[in-house]
């Protein structure tokens, strides 16, 4: 019915003015299909990006898995993109621990264990590993290095069932990435072999001790050490190990980061071993911490605990909604700034080339009204020499001149200039060095005893691996379903096409290709190629 219409609007196109020579004709028809046909590739040209695309160690270059694009957002369970993962991500969470959910997908890693999982049994399970992985492969390699370890988060805590950890919690931003469907809070650290953990003394003595008023007893350090095969991350060794009340005095001793606790080490040591939940005991800790040089005086127990020794959560914990408004208020006054600036340059390059006006002229009509008070007060010098500037470069390219004029408003302040950069160096910084500890990988082996250090193994996702792997699979899953899957691709495909292409002659074609596999598809599924009516 649908391909009727299209027929019925192309034949009235070609027929709208009259004219019998554009009227719809069998030769007309066939050249419209043959100009389609011309600009899709050639056979060869197909076969040969397919088979460059195989390089890429991915499941679906070779078997056509439908895909999955991890985001942040897989670490909310409440958001969409997460519930539409949940059924396929339900075989691992069900698993009991960390460590059994991503041994788990090693198995699937493994071409020995992939050799002996029952051949034509449980094929959705297979499909759905594939996803899973292609889903970290993406993670990992797909986004830029800022980006990635957010979404890496996102798809740990999909894999764990459980959130990722982003707000304020108990007063303070949180040094636990994600909380596993079992509560169980967790520090991911995505690195290189040599690169060692670093973290906040300060912060995890507030985590531990007095967050949220009675603090939290422990964290585990997820740690995943990656290894590159053209620059893209191939394999992931796992390892993680536990910091509690009990060891973390220990911990940092036995790691070289007891300069941390200055003398108070032992008395330190000791009263944790008395932890409790007391004004007594959290003000005893406060002096004693007072003593240790990593302690940062930003810490909560100088900024949360009252003289009394109750833990309270200061007025400035959470932002306040007037001091933001406030602050993008001004953020718009900086942009204005900006345009102004541009249009200088504009202005001086159109001057340049039409032999006026003159900056001082131009400046007359300016409306600052809208600027900052400091533009138009104390730093006016500053801003138009900074006006004055963004003029000569316009200038400047407008009459292809190398030299700059002497400024019409003086020199610019190199000093002014020089505590801009060294205050945005400060910022920079982002806070106490001297609180950071330092764990490298022998470190890890060191506290062995005290953390319980376990390495989960290797996960290995390098190209020579996936292609003995969907040899394996690719005779469990069996020829039917793989053409099943194929004609489902392709199918999709041509859905897309029927409704988003320019040229309407491509898009019947589109249609008429849906169509018959729609019927292949009916057919296939009729035939059960998986075996779902065994199962």
């Amino acid at each position: 019915m649908m391909s009727t219409n299209w027929d019925l609007l192309i034949e009235n196109h070609f027929n709208k003015k009259g004219n019998e020579e554009e009227k719809l004709s069998l030769n007309l028809l066939m050249e419209s299909i043959g100009e389609v046909l011309a600009e899709m590739p050639a056979p060869d040209d197909y076969l040969l990006s397919e088979r460059e695309a195989t390089s890429g160690g991915r499941f679906s270059m070779s078997i056509p898995i439908p895909k999955l694009i991890p985001s942040e957002a897989w670490g909310d369970p409440s958001s969409q993109s997460r519930k539409d993962i949940e059924r396929i991500f339900a075989s691992i969470t069900r698993q009991p621990s960390i460590k059994a959910r991503i041994e788990h997908v090693n198995s699937f890693l493994d071409p020995e264990q992939a050799i002996r999982k029952a051949p034509g049994g449980k094929v959705n399970a297979v499909l759905n590993m594939m996803q899973i992985i292609e889903a970290l492969q993406a993670a990992l390699n797909d986004y830029n290095e800022s980006s990635a370890g957010f979404v890496f988060e996102g798809f740990m805590a999909a894999l764990t069932g459980g959130r990722q950890e982003a707000g304020r919690v108990g007063g303070t931003l949180p040094i636990e990435d994600f909380i596993t469907g079992d509560n169980e809070n967790v520090s991911l650290k995505l690195l290189s072999p040599n690169t060692p953990i670093h973290g906040s003394f300060t912060n995890l003595i507030d985590y531990l001790f007095i967050r949220g008023g009675a603090g939290v007893p422990s964290i585990k350090y997820l740690i995943a050490y990656k290894d590159s095969e053209d620059d893209a991350v191939a394999k992931l060794a796992f390892w993680d190990f536990e910091i509690n009340r009990d060891n973390v005095i220990d911990i940092l001793v036995t790691s070289k980061n007891g300069n941390l606790l200055g003398s108070a080490a032992a008395e330190l040591k000791q009263h944790i071993g008395n932890w409790s939940d007391s004004p007594e005991w959290k003000l005893r800790m406060r002096d004693l911490l007072s003593q240790a040089s990593g302690y940062s005086k930003r810490g909560m127990f100088y900024k949360n605990l009252t003289e009394d020794g109750e833990f309270t959560l200061r007025p400035d914990a959470d932002p306040d909604p007037a001091v933001k408004q406030k602050q993008y208020q001004a953020m718009l006054k900086q942009g204005r700034l900006d345009q102004i600036l541009a249009a200088a340059e504009e202005a001086g390059e159109q001057a340049a080339k039409n032999g006026g006006p003159e900056l001082a002229d131009w400046v007359q009509d300016l409306d600052l009204t809208d600027l900052p008070k400091s533009v138009k007060s104390k730093k006016r010098i500053d801003f138009m020499s900074g006006l004055e500037k963004s003029w000569a470069k316009g200038v400047e390219r407008g009459t292809k001149q190398t030299t700059v004029t002497e400024s019409y408003f003086g020199p610019f302040h190199e000093d002014e200039k020089k505590l801009i950069q060294e205050s945005l160096l400060a910022e920079g910084k982002g806070g106490d060095t001297k609180s950071q500890f330092s764990l490298s990988r022998g470190d890890m082996s060191k506290i062995r005893p005290v953390a319980e250090t376990r390495f989960y193994g290797e996960l290995d996702m390098s190209q020579n691996n996936i292609n003995e792997l969907v040899t394996i699979y690719t005779e469990k899953i069996g020829d039917d379903l793989i053409n099943l899957l194929e004609t489902t691709k392709d199918f999709s495909e041509n859905i897309g096409r029927y409704f988003s292409a320019d040229n309407r002659s491509e898009a019947v074609q589109a249609n008429q290709q849906a169509i018959a596999q729609g019927g292949q598809i009916i057919t296939s599924l009729a035939a059960d190629p998986a075996g779902a009516k065994e199962n």
